[in-house]
């Protein structure tokens, strides 16, 4: 048995840039429940901000990227600083997450809409999908996520490669 270990990258939100600011992107398999995870070095009050702790359970990142399809897809990255609506006060930003194999789209998700910044962090924006693979065939992927700042007019189009297994 071993750990393994990884950063979770959050952009300099003090320099200028151009595009949309994401996290990294965190593809996963599994979901564990807080009291079940071993090796965990946090204490309770250490969670409430951890970007991978959600509803008592923490979010296992996928270190190969290789999935069965008999399992679901869990996809997580956090926006930084998405422009907000004058009237409303709330961002705007779009997100839908893409499979291809080679330059043909397998698979797209609906697009989901998010409002609500965290809480706790008041310029983080948190991004889920869950996607069960079950209906996608076996093989090597390239996996978009397409995010939309519709208030900013700033975009961001991470990819990254999944293999699914039968």
């Amino acid at each position: 048995m071993g750990t393994f270990e990884t950063g979770f990258e959050v952009p300099d939100l003090a320099a200028q840039v151009t595009g949309l600011r994401l996290s990294s992107v965190v593809w996963s398999s599994q979901r564990e429940k807080l009291e079940a995870a071993v090796g965990s070095a946090l204490k309770k009050k250490d969670l409430t901000n951890h970007p991978l702790v959600h509803d008592g359970q923490k979010l296992i990142p996928s270190i190969t990227r290789v999935f069965r399809k008999d399992q679901n897809l869990y996809v997580y990255f956090e926006v930084y600083d998405p422009a907000l609506d004058q009237a409303q006060k709330t961002p705007g930003v779009a997100a839908t997450l893409s499979f291809f194999r080679g330059p043909v789209k397998a698979f797209e998700s609906s697009p989901v809409r998010l409002t609500e910044l965290l809480p706790s962090r008041r310029q983080a924006l948190p991004v889920q999908f869950q996607v069960p693979l079950a209906s996608l065939a076996p093989g090597r992927y390239t996996c978009q996520v397409n995010v939309v700042d519709e208030v900013g007019r700033k975009f961001a189009f991470p990819r990254a490669p999944l293999v699914l297994l039968p």
